[in-house]
């Protein structure tokens, strides 16, 4: 278990490890296919796919023809007619009632699918089939947990939802925000190793596409470079894992590789769909995460990236997002390497946009500035101990005589000097513990590696 105190060793340690990583950079290798060949049948080679991943695309085919029903409640209003004063009811708005939810239902024994039809209203859900016995365990939209006891041992392979972001208003309002999502929740009974496989062969494989079609666009964070030598796809991969895994976790749980598995099963069991429908309460979406005015930005300065237009569709399509991830990163580096110029190091290019990623470039460049190397310490201590140190002195000025009084102001004034200086420029904890999650997902890959040899 890293303790918090232990964090600043770890940021250095791994920190330096990223420098001189021995993480194979796989962006000049052809990463394993999600369809790498496993064997033959009449000479022809066969895709090396999970059984189970077959059973998920028949399952959504089946999801597919299904149409889900809604309800929409009209609201009344009371109104008098000044002239006659007859009172009378009319609709004010509506309201969204039930609404049709469908699973793909696996019999592991037989293989057979079944698709049944239940009623969602709110985070409640009725199976009424007598065929099966489906009870919802958990709500989480599409992500949503099941508990199967008819068949038994049942698995939910795919579901289809009916996404309403607008449940109440105008009937028109409400009609056009409905959209279908066809989804497969993560479930332990689901994770196998080799689908966890085929999941991180997946993300591979759209790095590695990624990184192709930018091996020629210049580096603004490394002029003469380009921003897949400026930052390694690797980078870009450790990066993804850490934005999608819990930091507490991560930094303080004992089961890193389970922790990352997960994330290569919802790959797998979604591939192109993962984090489709994952939008947090800032706006953000998809799996860069990425708020609208930060796309938008982004798209402007570089015009001839090929981004898609439209913000929802371009944060759906993963290989748009991380183009995306790729260049902002590039740009923050590039931003902190003009404004952090005293301490800016080459070396640390991953780790400047990494860390502006989440808190930005201004903070990152004045801590760069600043501390120079030891740039994304925690420096929590330090800050308690001069408020604290700064508090006495308030304490003993108060008692103090003529004579002591200036020498104490004077430390005052020195101390609050360097309590401001160093609060503008140290990383808020959340970075620094952002960074140091990032460290350990790289240092967990680096380990698995050394495993290989």
């Amino acid at each position: 278990m890293i303790k918090k105190q232990n964090l600043a060793s770890l940021i250095i340690i791994v920190g330096l490890f990223i420098a001189t990583s021995v993480m194979a950079d796989n962006s000049t290798s052809t990463p394993v296919s999600a369809t790498s060949t496993a064997g033959s049948v009449l000479g022809l080679r066969t895709p090396l796919i999970p059984p189970i991943i077959g059973q998920i695309k028949e399952a959504k085919i089946k999801l597919s023809t299904i149409s889900l029903n809604h309800q929409l409640i009209p609201v009344y209003r009371t109104v008098r007619n000044a002239k006659t004063g007859k009172v009378s009811n009319i609709v004010s708005k509506y309201t969204l009632g039930d609404k049709d939810i469908a699973l793909a239902i696996l019999e592991p024994t037989t293989g057979n699918i079944s698709v049944t039809i239940g009623r969602q209203n709110g985070k409640t859900m009725v199976f009424p089939d007598k065929a099966v016995d489906v009870k919802l365990t958990k709500f989480n939209g599409v992500n949503s947990k099941f508990q199967i006891n008819n068949p038994t041992n049942g698995q939910v392979v795919a579901l289809k939802y009916l996404i309403s972001p607008k449940e109440s208003g105008g009937k028109g309002a409400i009609e056009n925000s409905l959209s279908e999502a066809l989804y497969v929740p993560y479930s332990p009974a689901l994770s196998t190793p080799d689908v966890a496989k085929y999941g991180a062969n997946y993300l591979a494989n759209i790095v590695s596409k990624v990184t192709a079609e930018l091996q020629n666009f210049p580096s603004q964070a490394i002029p003469g470079q380009t921003v897949t030598e400026a930052i390694p796809p690797a980078m870009i991969k450790a990066l993804i894992y850490a934005e999608h895994t819990d930091t507490a976790s991560v930094l303080y749980g004992n089961d890193t590789q389970g922790t990352i598995d997960q994330l290569n099963i919802t790959f797998a069991l979604n591939e192109g769909d993962t984090y489709k429908y994952s939008v947090s309460t800032a706006s953000a979406r998809g799996i860069a995460q990425f708020i609208p005015s930060t796309y938008q930005s982004l798209v402007n300065r570089h015009p001839n990236a090929g981004f898609i237009g439209d913000f929802v569709t371009a944060m759906a399509d993963h290989q748009n997002s991380i183009k995306a991830m790729y260049l902002l990163l590039d740009d923050y580096a590039g931003a902190v390497r003009v404004k952090g110029a005293q301490g800016f190091a080459v070396s640390r290019v991953f780790d400047y946009g990494a860390a502006s990623y989440n808190g930005g470039t201004t903070r990152v460049a004045k801590a760069v500035n600043e501390f120079g190397p030891a740039w994304n310490l925690d420096r929590s201590a330090e800050i308690n101990g001069l408020q604290n140190e700064i508090s006495s002195l308030k304490s003993k000025i108060k008692k103090a005589n003529k004579k002591t009084t200036p020498a104490l102001k004077a430390q005052l004034a020195d101390d609050n000097s360097k309590l401001a200086t160093i609060q503008s420029a140290t990383l808020r904890n959340e970075t620094v513990n952002y960074l140091a999650k990032i460290y350990k997902v790289i240092q967990y890959f680096n380990e698995q590696q050394l495993a290989m040899k």
